[in-house]
């Protein structure tokens, strides 16, 4: 059962100027700051809203918190603080392989909070595996290691396993625009790729059935291949023209953008925050993916924290590397959730 809800100090200073010499953060300034986001003069663009978080507006915080206060949710900690249940292999849909021709149950294993009877709906994290859109599993050591300490924190997490490109997946009509940009011969990677991002969509539709989920608190988490897949699904679905779900969140573990059709991927300052981890020696998925990322968004003004790992290849231990002293990088992307979605709402809650 859980121990305790009693929000935590951090475990680090923002304010300190001294960073290790294995990362390089990049930390977007407050909002007020950015006065370029200001439309010209005669845009009929409405000006965007005056942000006294470092992050969020307080309109966004004042109406999640009047949500969550109706909802009576669960507020995530910064520490373990909770025991937690795991649920294996649930079924969360179907999809088509060997062209069409077959189907094949979609699985998902969940790391459930033991909270107590009336404690309401929690934040949801959606991890999903990398393994270059033709292997992995959401069994993967790290991924089971991460969801374990995001449900000792409060956060109900599903581990997904996802269609890969060997199986030779038939994406649905849900992401019809985004098959149709890879057509006439896509490779089983990018068959991979768009099966990817249509099961988590059916992964988010179907968790958002369950009375303990807070729709509005969906994060997405993904490394390698499923740090593309998150950002596809966090950022770009409306490029194609598909309605997808409300994300909160994204931690981008390795990962970039490869499907871009109107150019950047970000359209405002009020996009899901985003945590990145790379390493800047990635021959895998290449660091100049995350510095694009940096360009786009020091253009659009959207919450970012970038963690670049100096001579780092494919793939980072969170929890054994620093990304400031004494804060793993784990512990960071913890501290990242908790400023940008939760601290903001303490002033409409005391």
């Amino acid at each position: 059962m859980r121990k305790s809800n009693t929000r935590k100090a951090k475990t680090n200073d923002l304010a300190t100027p001294t960073l290790p010499t294995t990362t390089d953060r990049f930390v977007k300034p407050p909002m007020a700051e950015r006065v370029a986001l200001r439309p010209p003069i005669g845009s009929t663009e409405p000006m965007p809203l005056t942000i006294l978080l470092p992050t969020r507006s307080r309109l966004f915080a004042l109406l999640i918190a009047v949500a969550m206060v109706a909802a009576a949710c669960v507020i995530p900690t910064t520490n373990a603080t909770f025991t937690y249940t795991v649920e294996s292999n649930i079924v969360y849909g179907q999809g088509a392989i060997d062209g069409g021709a077959a189907t094949t149950n979609l699985l998902l294993d969940l790391y459930i909070p033991d909270t107590e009877p009336g404690d309401g709906p929690m934040p949801l994290m959606v991890m999903i595996h990398g393994g270059g859109f033709v292997g992995g599993s959401k069994t993967q050591s790290n991924l089971v290691s991460a969801a374990t300490r995001y449900a000792q924190r409060g956060y109900l997490v599903a581990s997904i396993n996802y269609r890969l490109g060997g199986s030779d997946p038939l994406p649905s009509s849900a992401v019809q625009p985004i098959w149709d940009l890879v057509q006439p011969n896509p490779t089983p990677v990018i068959k991979g790729l768009v099966a990817a991002i249509d099961d988590t969509l059916t992964a988010i539709e179907f968790l958002h059935e369950r009375d303990d989920v807070f729709d509005p608190w969906t994060i997405l988490w993904g490394s390698s291949a499923g740090a593309i897949t998150a950002l596809n699904v966090g950022y770009i679905l409306d490029d194609f023209g598909i309605d997808g779900p409300d994300i909160a969140a994204v931690i981008d573990l390795w990962g970039g953008f490869y499907l871009t059709p109107d150019g950047p991927p970000f359209e405002g300052a009020n996009e899901p925050p985003l945590f990145v981890v790379h390493g800047t020696a990635d021959t895998v998925v290449p660091y100049a993916l995350t510095e694009n990322i940096v360009n786009w968004q020091a253009d659009s003004g959207n919450p970012l924290e970038v963690h670049a790992i100096a001579g780092a290849g494919h793939g980072v231990n969170l929890f054994t590397v620093d990304a400031s002293p004494g804060v793993s990088l784990y512990q960071r992307s913890v501290d990242f959730l908790d400023e940008q979605l939760f601290e903001p709402l303490e002033p409409f809650l005391e």
